[in-house]
């Protein structure tokens, strides 16, 4: 567990959302703390659609990638979206440190269902989302893990998926 107690998340180099060397993405980093997944979001100009209004697709795929990894906890496997709905509460402002914050609604045999919000200091909501997920086999999912960065103290969901026998 690292200070404060949240347990990071591993992350890309390339994806749009939490790939650190992608120089028009949002270098977010993902994290776990009181159960749910996290993300800091500050985004800048070129993520605005409107001047210091964030566009509403980049506040898409914000919600639709932290409840992505909340699914991919709750199933030990990596996700893909199978639906995807954002209720946009009001305009996400650029360079306002705002909190992503995402959970599981409900694990159902073949999906799983997660909601998540954007949310400023003050507690102020300016968007939630809610999606279906539908878990990658154990083999996409190791492809998938092997190209993610781990730096020795994040969460390792997919480990368990190593152990098995084929």
């Amino acid at each position: 567990m690292s200070e404060n107690g949240r347990k990071m998340l591993p992350n890309s180099t390339s994806c749009f959302v939490c790939g650190e060397d992608n120089p028009a993405g949002l270098r977010g980093r993902f994290y776990v703390e009181d159960g749910k997944v996290k993300m800091r979001l500050t985004a800048v100009e070129h993520h605005c659609g409107y001047p210091n209004t964030v566009h509403g697709g980049v506040v898409a795929a914000v919600l639709d990638e932290c409840m992505g990894w909340a699914a991919a906890r709750a199933v030990k496997r990596m996700c893909v979206t199978g639906e995807l709905k954002i209720r946009y509460v009001r305009s996400v402002p650029a360079g306002r440190d705002l909190t992503v914050c995402c959970d599981v609604k409900e694990v159902r045999r073949r999906y799983v269902q997660a909601r998540g919000e954007i949310v400023d200091g003050e507690g102020v909501v300016h968007a939630r989302g809610e999606g279906k997920f539908f878990p990658l086999t154990r083999e996409e999912t190791l492809a998938v893990d092997d190209m993610l960065l781990y730096r020795g103290d994040e969460e390792e969901i997919f480990s368990g998926l190593r152990e098995e026998t084929v």
